[in-house]
């Protein structure tokens, strides 16, 4: 969405997955845990500070119309702060989405194209401290299904805390800010479908981050980025990693309510306790269209490609769908 927008393994043998006692097999698992991260990566790259510009503007019509009618009768400077909408800091998203993708299990070969659907629940909570810098908590709980590789099902849950540094909050073309910087602990676990005791994986990030924009002109704004996420402890052994990755991007905002974005994002996965070190390269390009001030809907497209050390798990893949979004910010 720009909100967006977060996050099934198959069985590879790694000759150790005796230790995995209780979870799926190692190969089960992988899809799932790069998934996840796919869909959160693409969440963080289109999540937007519109809610800090709607929070510059009257709050309704009605509230439009007073400003409208004290600035002819008044002037501007002297209606100066009689009406200032208190600033939104708790947000709630219903999110939904389903797509094709040309490699479910995510494996090199042979391939098995799916549909796979994503439904979840989000919560935020981001009070400003001072004009620049704000607090961010939030949670959210992801239903991953598919069609017919119904054996790679997985629900995901995760949750972050920390603190963000914005410089020029939603100026840029597509609610992008000129500068952000932020650091938190972030949580992710992945799980058997409706069955939260079985894990299949767990880590726990302390992260680090920046993203400079620029405005190429007032429809268009580009940006750079980058995040340092190092796991401090997680489960299994065999999937527990830190994850450095670069990013770029573009938003172009076609029209007031229709905004085209694209992305390219190069990650090392870094994997803790075994010896595999993954690269990973992430197209994308979405089209996203603001039907009311709650609902988003978009169209997007994606390519993964993934080298690894261990070849079992290199794969590349394209998926294509659409998701939409309902959110309530207050």
């Amino acid at each position: 969405m720009p909100m967006f927008l977060n996050k099934s393994f198959i069985a590879l043998s790694l000759g150790v997955v005796g230790s995995l006692a209780g979870a799926l097999s190692a190969m089960g698992q992988s899809p799932a845990v790069d998934r996840a991260v796919i869909d959160q990566t693409i969440s963080e790259a289109l999540r937007t500070t519109a809610q800090e510009k709607r929070a510059q503007t009257a709050g309704s019509a009605a509230t439009q119309a007073e400003i409208n009618l004290l600035d002819r009768e008044f002037g501007v400077q002297n209606i100066s702060g009689l009406v200032q909408r208190k600033p939104e800091q708790f947000l709630l998203a219903l999110e939904a989405s389903g797509f094709f993708t040309s490699n479910a299990a995510l494996v090199p070969g042979p391939e098995s194209s799916d549909w796979v659907s994503r439904t979840g629940l989000r919560g935020a909570w981001f009070p400003k401290l001072t004009e620049r810098i704000n607090l961010l908590a939030m949670s959210y709980y992801s239903l991953w299904r598919y069609a017919n590789l119904q054996q790679l099902d997985f629900d995901d849950f995760g949750g972050q805390f920390g603190l963000q540094y914005q410089v020029g909050r939603g100026e840029l073309a597509g609610g992008n800010s000129r500068f952000s910087a932020w650091g938190q602990y972030r949580y992710q676990r992945l799980s058997s479908p409706w069955n939260w005791g079985n894990r299949l994986y767990e880590n726990h990030f302390l992260e680090v981050g920046l993203r400079k924009g620029w405005r190429l002109s007032p429809d268009i704004s580009v940006w750079l980025g980058g995040n340092a996420a190092v796991s401090v402890s997680g489960a299994p052994d065999f999937f527990r990693r830190s994850e450095y990755s670069a990013q770029a991007g573009a938003a172009w905002q076609v029209m007031p309510k229709l905004t085209l974005t694209t992305l390219y994002r190069f990650a090392w996965f870094d994997y803790v306790n075994v010896s595999r070190n993954d690269l990973n390269h992430l197209l994308f390009m979405g089209l996203g269209y603001q039907l009311t001030s709650n609902l988003m809907t978009q169209v997007y497209v994606s390519g993964v490609f993934n080298h690894s050390d261990v070849n079992a798990f290199d794969y590349k893949v394209l998926n294509t769908g659409m998701g939409v979004v309902f959110a309530y910010a207050w």
